[in-house]
């Protein structure tokens, strides 16, 4: 058939179809999958839920990002906003001096104390005992010897050591308590900062050091990070006890942080005995229970060990301190010596930066714990 011609004479031609649309080609595209869905229906909704899983996962994290990162930026503006108007231009000009608070003051550790509540540890007394044949050959080159603060006289008087715990954590009372007169006992948390260059300031000082190991307690109280706990595995146990052993040098021995709980748990004990007597070091158990077992484990798998027999400061009171300390002078002069235990507590420091230069006057020596350790066992 002809085309009709218009009145130029030439002939009309149908204008070319328009291209598809976006739409358009997506149906087209989209047909053979729609028609696969209907013919595999159940494979379908498999692959669709997961599809929808993975999207989910990538999506969640994607969005997690975003909000760690929105609350890094507004952390760095808010620091910058905090130089601005301290008038400070970089980090480093507006950094204070370094400040350690005591673990009690720490917004996430709840407030503690090594005693069990409406427990109060009672003075224990033992009596000087004949030496133990698993360690009567205590060498020289065992850890604790050669760790030891040298003295001589173990037998003329009453020796009384005082040991205290906690030290590391709070800078500035920690520096109080080494700068007492010693020889006295300065026992560090692990988890402590500049640990090492706080324990040879403490040793230049004349005092001895110990290791301050954290133990699972009874109740909710938190012994701080890495504590040794129940439900460990030996392997675990193992790890966590070199871990603490390593964190610095120059100690004779290690007692328990808190521990109620871990010090009657036997079998824990004896994995950390283990390790005591492979590294040549004593034992103090601090007796925050009764049912505690470290003392007589130690004994048993042949480590050095020597007891609290008296907390100076569970009730933090000027008095209450005082009031300690003479029961410690009593247990010494009743079984020859006394192990006494407190903490950089501001009443403690006061009340021992008083008894301190007293001591001598009162017919007793202040002795480093590897003293009593000495006389307990009959070892010169």
């Amino acid at each position: 058939m002809a085309s009709r011609k218009n009145r130029s004479g030439k002939a009309n031609r149908r204008s070319p179809k328009a291209p598809p649309g976006l739409f358009e080609r997506l149906r087209l595209r989209a047909e053979p999958l729609f028609a696969w869905a209907a013919a595999h229906r159940w494979s379908a909704i498999a692959a669709g839920a997961l599809l929808l899983f993975i999207v989910s996962v990538f999506g969640g994290y994607w969005i997690a990002e975003r909000f760690e990162l929105g609350d890094r930026n507004r952390a760095a503006r808010d620091t910058l906003d905090d130089m601005k108007r301290s008038g400070a231009s970089t980090p480093r000009e507006r950094e204070p001096e370094p400040k350690y608070a005591r673990l009690e003051d720490l917004p996430e550790f709840p407030k503690y104390s090594e005693a069990e509540p409406g427990k109060p540890r009672a003075t224990l007394d033992e009596k000087p005992r004949p030496k133990p044949p698993q360690v009567a050959a205590a060498s020289a080159e065992q850890t604790w010897r050669r760790n030891a603060l040298p003295f001589r006289d173990l037998g003329s008087r009453p020796l009384i050591a005082i040991v205290i715990d906690d030290v590391g954590l709070d800078r500035p009372r920690s520096r109080r308590a080494w700068e007492l007169p010693g020889p006295l006992t300065m026992s560090f948390l692990p988890y402590a900062k500049d640990l090492r260059d706080q324990a040879k300031a403490a040793r230049a000082r004349g005092h001895e050091l110990m290791l301050h190991l954290p133990m699972e307690p009874n109740g909710r109280n938190d012994p701080g990070p890495n504590a040794l706990l129940v439900s460990l595995t030996d392997a675990e146990l193992r790890q966590r006890t070199n871990a603490a052993l390593d964190s610095f040098d120059g100690y004779v021995g290690a007692n328990n942080h808190m521990g109620s709980r871990f010090t009657a748990f036997r079998p824990g004990m004896e994995t950390v005995m283990r390790q005591f007597k492979s590294r040549g070091v004593m034992f103090l158990d601090s007796r925050t229970t009764a049912q505690s077992v470290g003392d007589q484990t130690a004994q048993e798998m042949g480590v050095p060990s020597i007891v609290r027999h008296v907390f100076l400061d569970d009730e933090e009171t000027l008095e209450a301190v005082r009031r300690k300390l003479a029961e410690a002078e009593a247990v010494a002069r009743r079984q020859g010596f006394a192990v006494a235990i407190g903490h950089p507590h501001d009443v403690t420091l006061q009340a021992l930066a008083e008894w301190l230069p007293t001591v001598q006057g009162k017919g007793l020596a202040l002795a480093p714990s590897s003293a009593v350790l000495r006389k307990r066992n009959g070892w010169e």
